[in-house]
């Protein structure tokens, strides 16, 4: 993964230097930010929920009468670009919103390498950079956050992963226990191959050792696998009372009735899969199955604000899909940003980054969103579990204060 990450570093310094953007106040009344996603390619389930989320946002922003900044009132103005699923095209499109359209703030990309290599781009230029991957603790410290540090613009904006790891571990062992009958020893877990599985694959394995499993060793697969039959196969030759299918919820969807159908296991736990989507698909199983949100579920949700958000966002066309909640990793944070503008008093990159650190955002995914002193949030994960009736309940599980030992 090490290696990725470095040549996706090495190709945005190689695309040239970038000059600062000009701040707002030298353009019309308008503040413009961007989003870079993946809307079309392998990643698209997770990659349209970002600019339908940052959408939603700058529209109800805008409808609200606009960011006031000092003595002036600004509208918002979002450009989105497709990276395709593809690390070369999203730094051409960052290049290109950063240095021609002279954007403010960049949301994105949902994919963890894009993402590092993105910043190289971003950070020099003074840009503000949010971005929901765990993945942002490998690169964000207290030195490389602080004024003149070289990630001082750039936010992450989903927990670190062994908080969102440790509270899904034990969300799902909750849930599922006492509909499985007796005590869960043995998990199993099934990870896409590729750097994003093995980065997040390694805190739940943490996370889950930490909860009393046995785990054998991380049964991986190849991220364009349709027959999971094999690693199935040896995955039921261990007697787990759990298969923990970990992390893209296409997959997911395509192995679980594999699963299913030999008898792996007498529960599942399906990562980033809704339970809206197991409504709407008509899915079953005669064995309990789990199922996360990142971080809150639009199916089904004991999160009171979590209705009404998505009401909005789907009625503002969003499609239903698999991690349709990963959109509530960027609408909270364009209101959080226009907050921090407005409290700023300025538009100036640097007075905005210390707003973002003081401030306490009222969001959907959590009434006290801050940031801390390496520009991370903490908060909940819903865990959901569907019983062999049909019953589906759900509870949003607080993370754990520290990391387990690895």
């Amino acid at each position: 993964m090490e290696s990725t990450l470095l040549r996706s570093a090495s190709l945005a310094l190689f695309l040239g230097v970038l000059t600062y953007p000009v701040l707002a106040e030298d353009a019309a009344e308008t503040i413009k930010i961007g989003v870079v996603a993946a809307e079309s390619g392998a990643f698209v389930s997770a990659g349209h929920t970002l600019p339908a989320g940052v959408s939603l946002a700058v529209k109800e922003i805008n409808d609200e009468g606009g960011v006031k900044v000092g003595d002036k009132t600004y509208r918002l103005e979002l450009l989105k670009r497709d990276d395709r699923t593809d690390i070369s095209t999203a730094i051409a499109a960052t290049q290109e919103l950063v240095r021609d359209e002279k954007v403010a703030a960049i949301f994105g990309s949902e994919t963890h390498d894009f993402t590092l290599a993105m910043a190289k781009i971003t950070q020099p230029a003074k840009v503000l950079h949010f971005a929901g991957n765990s993945t942002l603790a490998k690169v964000l410290t207290e030195s490389s956050v602080a004024n003149g540090g070289e990630d001082h613009y750039l936010f992450q904006t989903e927990p670190q992963e062994f908080q969102r790891s440790g509270s899904t571990a034990r969300g799902v062992l909750k849930l599922l226990e006492p509909l499985v009958g007796h005590p869960l020893k043995k998990s199993v877990l099934i990870v896409g191959n590729d750097a994003t599985g093995q980065f997040l694959s390694s805190y739940y394995l943490a996370a889950l050792k930490s909860e009393g499993q046995e785990v054998p060793d991380i049964i991986f697969y190849p991220p364009d696998t349709t027959d999971f039959s094999p690693f199935l196969t040896r995955a039921k030759s261990l007697k787990p009372d759990v298969v923990h299918f970990w992390y893209n919820g296409d997959s997911t969807l395509t192995a679980l009735p594999q699963a299913l159908e030999l008898g792996v296991a007498p529960s599942y736990f399906l990562f980033g899969v809704d339970p809206g989507i197991w409504k709407e698909q008509g899915l079953s199983a005669d064995v309990p199955v789990a199922m996360s949100c990142v971080p809150v579920c639009w199916g089904e949700s004991s999160n009171p604000k979590a209705k009404a958000y998505f009401d909005a966002y789907f009625a503002a066309g969003a499609p239903k899909g698999v991690t349709s909640s990963v959109s509530l990793l960027y609408y909270d944070y364009v209101h959080f940003l226009a907050e921090a503008w407005e409290k700023a008093g300025s538009l100036d990159p640097d007075k905005t980054v210390e707003a973002l650190k003081t401030l306490h955002h009222k969001g959907v995914v959590s009434d006290d969103l801050a940031f801390n002193a390496t520009h991370q949030v903490t908060h909940a994960t819903e865990v959901c579990a569907a019983a062999p009736g049909g019953d589906i309940t759900c509870a949003m599980q607080e993370p754990p204060a520290d990391a387990p030992k690895q």
